[in-house]
């Protein structure tokens, strides 16, 4: 039986983030290598970012590894351009007779995904040899070829230079849904963007004095615009300038001025992210009733935090489903917590991380979050915790019967600054055994937790006496003990363990 060609299609879809997978199938026969080449070939430069980190394999392999990948893509691609380029460039820069010859398929019409780091990558690797005398040109050839080639471009960072010098950049731009706009862009662009520009699904945008009124008019053109994600620019001047240019003289920041941009985005916009700050007072975010995800990150950023989360105190947002805060304040969590309080029963995932810096959580800010997860998460799936050594464990048990859908949970010990203080794991795995969610399948416990080897018998007896799912985990223990793992790996062996790793001086994983 042979399968219809729509049906091997659909099949090697599900294995478009498995790129190994992918490439063998190219070899596999005809049909096969035509349906596999679009999916590739959709974003190319995935292969760089998705590797491992260059720390955890051998330097000078990964550098050689990503140099001939890129010098391996840049030909594939030069052998896309026209005839008449290739032998203009010929003259200029030696070029293999094999980069005449006319590809098996116009690779880079399935191209979906651009960025100028991307094109200029290329360029450093395949025409390294001619430095930097020709690399505009080259620049400009690839931008060219890009322009006229590529007809379902989804995804673009927008380069320094003025795209629409080009021709064929309005065909090039009509179905783009996501783009990256950075500091400096200028007036000119952000115009012809929003002439020429109305289907952007998401707009990754960064903010500064001079291109405020642009941004309000590239939203205000698009039709649908689902996901805005703002960074504040680094500014190179005094702090109290930075403030006053961006808080103006008031409290608040002074992005949007025009309400009609409020009125569109509160119909459309799902998701709102902040890199560095929060640009948009707190009724503006409010007034955003469909959003559905919150993401703040206050990585690398200015001192305002407090600032900003007196801003998040104010914010109500009904229907969020989705909050994450990375790099927040632990002593501003009664604000988080209120954020939580304010929305209506609809949050699914919670994910904060705290700044190391910050001082450790009292008693009652610990409490008050743990009685809005319970009256205002029925519905919550991943959770984190943050316990001390003063919280009841009944608090606990009663939070745990009350997250009946709970899938992922991460608690933190908070202990002192003694570094010989452990924490007791034992009545929390019994809590976690026997009174938490039976959707729950991965647990997390962060800090310096004390069990043996007894104790992480008893729980995954318990786990498996209550016919659960195969659990993932991360435990910390601060003292090395070959009996857990050897427990572990029976467990792993049992099924009861899916994967996970235990944290020694160096971590022991189950995969």
């Amino acid at each position: 039986m042979i399968l219809p060609e729509d049906c091997i299609k659909e099949i090697l879809e599900h294995l478009a983030e498995d790129k190994k997978s992918l490439y063998k199938c190219l070899f596999a026969n005809r049909l096969f290598c035509k349906c596999v080449v679009p999916i590739l070939w959709r974003d190319p430069w995935s292969e760089y970012f998705s590797r491992e980190s260059f720390w955890t394999r051998d330097p000078w392999s990964e550098y050689f590894s990503r140099t001939n990948y890129w010098t391996i893509l840049g030909k594939t691609i030069i052998k896309c351009f026209p005839r008449e380029i290739k032998q203009s460039l010929s003259k200029k820069i030696f070029l293999n007779p094999s980069l005449l010859q006319q590809p098996l398929f116009i690779y880079v019409s399935y191209i979906q995904s651009i960025s100028e780091s991307a094109i200029d990558t290329l360029n450093e690797n395949v025409f390294e040899d001619y430095g930097r005398r020709y690399f505009q040109l080259l620049k400009d050839e690839f931008w060219s070829l890009f322009m006229k080639q590529c007809f379902k471009i989804k995804f673009l960072c927008l380069p320094t230079m003025n795209l629409f010098k080009y021709p064929g950049s309005r065909n090039f731009l009509s179905s783009l849904s996501t783009l990256e706009c950075y500091p400096n862009t200028s007036p000119a662009i952000f115009i012809e963007l929003s002439k020429n520009v109305h289907t952007l699904k998401r707009l990754v945008i960064s903010v500064n004095h001079h291109n405020l009124k642009y941004i309000e008019t590239l939203i205000l053109s698009q039709k649908n615009l689902e996901e805005l994600s703002f960074s504040s620019y680094k500014y190179p001047f005094p702090f109290r300038t930075f403030r006053k240019i961006i808080y103006g003289s008031g409290k608040y920041p002074i992005l949007f001025k025009n309400q009609n941009t409020i009125g569109r985005l509160s119909q459309s916009l799902r998701v709102l992210e902040f890199y560095r700050q929060i640009c948009l007072p707190s009724q503006n975010i409010s007034s955003f009733i469909n959003l559905t995800e919150l993401s703040i990150n206050y990585s690398s950023a200015p001192p305002l935090n407090e600032e900003n989360d007196k801003i998040l105190e104010h914010v109500s947002l009904p229907k969020l489903e989705i909050l994450t805060l990375k790099n927040v304040n632990r002593n501003n969590l009664d604000i988080y917590a209120k954020l939580i309080d304010n929305t209506r029963n609809s949050l699914k995932v919670i994910d904060i991380y705290f700044n190391e810096d910050n001082p450790m959580l009292s008693l009652e800010s610990i409490e008050y979050y743990l009685n809005v997860i319970k009256t205002k998460c029925p519905d919550i799936e991943i959770l984190p915790i943050w316990l001390i050594p003063e919280i009841p464990l009944s608090i606990l048990e009663c939070l745990l019967e009350s997250c009946s859908k709970v899938k992922k949970i991460i608690i933190y010990i908070l202990n002192s600054n003694s570094l010989l203080d452990t924490v007791l794991a034992k009545p929390i795995l019994y809590l976690l055994a026997l009174k938490s969610s039976m959707m729950l399948n991965d647990i997390r416990l962060i800090g310096r937790w004390s069990f043996s080897n007894l104790d992480i018998q008893e729980f995954f007896e318990l786990w498996k006496g209550m016919k659960r799912t195969p659990l993932k985990f991360k435990f910390d223990n601060n003292i090395f003990s070959q009996y857990i793992i050897k427990i572990c790996e029976f467990y792993h062996r049992q099924g009861i363990i899916n994967r996970g790793i235990i944290n020694y001086t160096t971590p022991y994983k189950y995969c």
